[in-house]
């Protein structure tokens, strides 16, 4: 019962957190898309695949140990694994910047093509060690079920990135100068500092125990025993997406559009039809994020009847959630796209790519019980594929079809990880629910919400509002409202199994 509050109110302050970051996120695209352009849109998204690069290679994996090994040493002294992580990510993460800042041109030139990318990568070689302390402590608070202090942290660093390139692009057109993508990499560096500081003001009271190595170094062995195999598959994971990154516009050359043309189609797609799309993730990946150190912890208790009952919820949930934006995206995707981004682009890429809404919710928090299983080996197995699949799709579809190459790839690899990911962790599982339940009942909710949402506004024409975003807004909501009410109708959501699961957990 206890364990189950905790997985449900962490959940619940990530997932408000989440919703707000991704709310002012979202709302930062929209002013990004304006200020920079389509074509500057795409140079600064070309530099996200360099950072998660190294991010992957100084913290990812870090961070990931530091959690599990936090739950798992709960009742004993845990701060060591924290030092012993902060130590050795900040050493990595120095390393990295360096070569970084150096080496900026030659990244930009010869792995991004794209020249303008320089003064960007350089502003983010100050940016990776400030991730890395970021990353750590949220690990070590996510570990020990706090997740109060890494959802503030995220919500500050939202607002000090938005609030900084705000002022920025003022003071710039204030003074006729042009608008450039590195005032986005400056917000980037601002907001990574104001999150890494607030949370070293928690570890002021123990700050000093980080200055003592022999408390700590003696579980770096361990932690990075778990660590560098983490490391390694993210960092191959990450290299070959950052591969993909580059692909797309060099193909979408290929199949006849210019330079800008590429540019412009890939800053549409990866900054505006996809972040409209991980909008509602933000739900499913705080559950990512508090499912690790929960099973990770009820495995290391032996509860196996706890950790079916968490895996089917999770499914059900992600599951739910998923066909629903597949439903609210396919209806509306091309007005929502249109009307926030002036771009008709959005909107396709937004209703094309609605049909990946229930396999993509699902598949991070697949791969978040696979984590917490320790089987880091096979969600490696499993993530490889699925990149490789986009891959081949922007190799050989994309000269021919053009961006619709890249869309069908996105939509085969998440099938593919989301049928990988179900088949892992099947063992684990002693099936109480069935296909009715987490599949045909809210494929019927969803028709016949958005069925009866659109007979109604038909019928009553006085719910057709004057404002294109009142009449979207108030739409959708209804939709979700009936959606949900009729889950409950159905049976396929219900308030004793939950509480069943309480007892459980």
């Amino acid at each position: 019962m206890r364990q189950f509050s905790l997985f449900l109110k962490g959940t619940l302050i990530l997932t408000i957190a989440g919703l707000l970051s991704r709310f002012l996120g979202f709302f930062y695209k929209i002013f990004l898309a304006q200020a920079l352009g389509a074509e500057g849109m795409g140079i600064y998204q070309l530099i996200f695949p360099v950072f998660s690069v190294c991010h992957a290679l100084t913290a990812s994996g870090i961070e990931t140990a530091i959690s599990r090994f936090t739950a798992f040493h709960q009742k004993r002294d845990h701060s060591g694994f924290l030092y012993a992580g902060l130590f050795a990510s900040l050493a990595a993460s120095f390393a990295v910047s360096f070569l970084l800042w150096t080496q900026a041109p030659f990244i930009a030139r010869y792995l991004l093509h794209e020249t303008r990318c320089t003064p960007l990568l350089r502003i983010l070689a100050a940016v990776v060690p400030l991730s890395c302390v970021h990353s750590c402590f949220a690990g070590s608070y996510l570990g020990r079920k706090k997740a109060g202090i890494p959802a503030a942290a995220q919500i500050l660093e939202q607002s000090i990135r938005i609030g900084t390139v705000w002022l920025l692009c003022s003071i710039y057109m204030q003074q006729g100068r042009t608008v450039t993508p590195a005032l986005a990499a400056f917000g980037m560096l601002a907001g990574e500092l104001g999150s890494a500081l607030f949370m070293l003001t928690f570890a002021s009271g123990s700050w000093h125990d980080f200055f003592h190595i022999n408390k700590y170094l003696s579980k770096c062995r361990t932690l990075l025993g778990m660590a560098l195999p983490l490391t390694g598959s993210r960092l191959s994971l990450t290299l070959l997406q950052s591969t993909e990154a580059v692909l797309i516009p060099l193909n979408l050359r290929r199949s006849g559009l210019s330079v800008s043309d590429s540019l412009s189609m890939y800053g549409i797609l990866t900054g505006m039809a996809l972040s409209f799309l991980m909008f509602p993730n933000a739900v499913t990946s705080s559950i990512s994020a508090m499912l690790l150190p929960v099973i990770s912890e009820e495995q290391a208790c032996g509860n196996r009847q706890s950790i079916s009952a968490a895996i089917e919820y999770t499914i059900q949930f992600g599951l739910s959630i998923g066909i629903l934006c597949m439903g609210i995206f396919l209806r509306y995707g091309g007005d929502l796209g249109t009307f926030f981004f002036h771009e008709r682009l959005a909107g396709e890429f937004l209703t094309t790519l609605s049909w990946i809404c229930p396999f993509l919710y699902l598949t991070g928090n697949l791969h978040s019980i696979l984590h917490g299983l320790g089987n880091t080996s096979v969600t490696f197995f499993n993530q490889l594929s699925g990149i490789l699949v986009r891959i081949l799709f922007t190799i050989f579809l994309v000269p021919s079809y053009g961006i619709a190459g890249v869309l069908w790839g996105i939509l085969a690899s998440q099938l593919l990880l989301c049928i990988l990911g179900i088949r892992a962790i099947a063992p684990y599982v002693t099936p109480s629910l069935g296909l009715d339940i987490l599949v045909l009942k809210p494929l019927a909710a969803l028709i016949l919400s958005i069925g009866g949402i659109s007979l109604l506004k038909h019928l009553f024409p006085v719910l057709n509002l004057g404002l294109q975003i009142l009449n979207l807004t108030i739409s959708i909501c209804m939709v979700a409202a009936a959606y949900f009410i009729l889950l409950i109708l159905f049976g396929a959501w219900k308030l004793t199994g939950l509480q069943s699961k309480k007892t459980v957990l």
